[in-house]
């Protein structure tokens, strides 16, 4: 009960003035900076400390398309419960993408097994009906829980179907640096930073400083799992699992993972999960 509560004040009030608050600042001439990425790549940290320490208006998402927003909201209202807020990605693309307004847009890109896994802990009730704290089952249910719900080629995808569908930037056609470890990227009105999750955060605060323009600029991190009511069971999933070998390659022979990844990087990752 208190957590369809929480879910329905942060949708109906919290999130009603967050709208308003965001749609009076994409009608504005000021550029605004977009988190936009996928889910669990560390993209709350960085909205968070930009909203704080700048004055820029900054929206975070993980879907600019309507359609989209509009199913995870039925869905969500399917099982009972309130999306967290209401979603500005649909305002973006409105305002800003489609009538060709200055934009920046920050993105990240991160393994795709371990993104997979944080993501199924993530929303853990939603694939297993009770909070972390309150399952009871074993390791072996919640393996096949796992590998049966998640839907794991969205990471393999999102680039594809979010970045070149809605701005116009196919990263593909460009060859990623992984010695750096991030790319700048230009589309008309549309400039965007990305960057590997394990870039280190010394690092990913110097690329947000340049692309910002902002010298004192630091990274504050948030959303940490191991601080979070799954975190202990989170880690044995994690110690315990053995993955399908045939899951394994595909994730990591997947054209994202070649793309961002050396071939020693994906065996390495490879390795790293087979032995788990």
């Amino acid at each position: 009960m208190i957590y369809k509560l929480k879910s329905f004040y942060n949708y109906h009030i919290k999130g009603q003035r967050q709208y308003q608050k965001a749609l009076k600042a994409l009608s504005s001439d000021a550029t605004p900076v977009v988190v936009y990425t996928m889910a669990k790549v560390g993209s709350l940290s960085v909205y968070s400390s930009i909203q704080k320490q700048t004055s820029f208006p900054t929206f975070h998402v993980h879907t600019l398309k309507k359609e989209k927003i509009q199913l995870e909201y039925e869905i969500c209202r399917a099982k009972g419960w309130w999306p967290d807020s209401k979603n500005t990605g649909g305002l973006i693309y409105t305002k800003k993408v489609l009538p060709k307004k200055p934009l920046k847009i920050i993105t990240a890109v991160r393994e795709p097994i371990g993104r997979n896994l944080s993501a199924f802990f993530e929303v853990f009730r939603y694939y297993n009906g009770v909070s972390p704290t309150q399952y009871h089952g074993n390791q072996e249910e919640l393996k096949q829980t796992f590998l049966k719900e998640l839907p794991h080629d969205y990471p393999l995808v999102w680039l594809e179907e979010e970045l070149a569908s809605c701005i116009g930037i196919d990263v593909y056609q460009h060859s990623f640096d992984t010695t750096k470890k991030y790319q700048l990227y230009q589309n008309e009105n549309i400039e965007m930073l990305l960057f590997r999750v394990d870039l280190p955060d010394s690092e990913k605060e110097d690329c947000i400083r340049r692309f910002l323009d902002i010298p004192s600029f630091q990274l504050v991190n948030q959303n940490i799992g191991s601080q979070k009511d799954y975190a202990a069971l989170y880690q044995e999933f994690k110690k315990n699992i053995k993955l399908p070998k045939d899951y394994l390659q595909k994730m990591l022979g997947s054209k994202y993972a070649k793309h961002f990844y050396t071939n020693e990087e994906r065996k390495s990752l490879l390795e790293q999960w087979e032995q788990n």
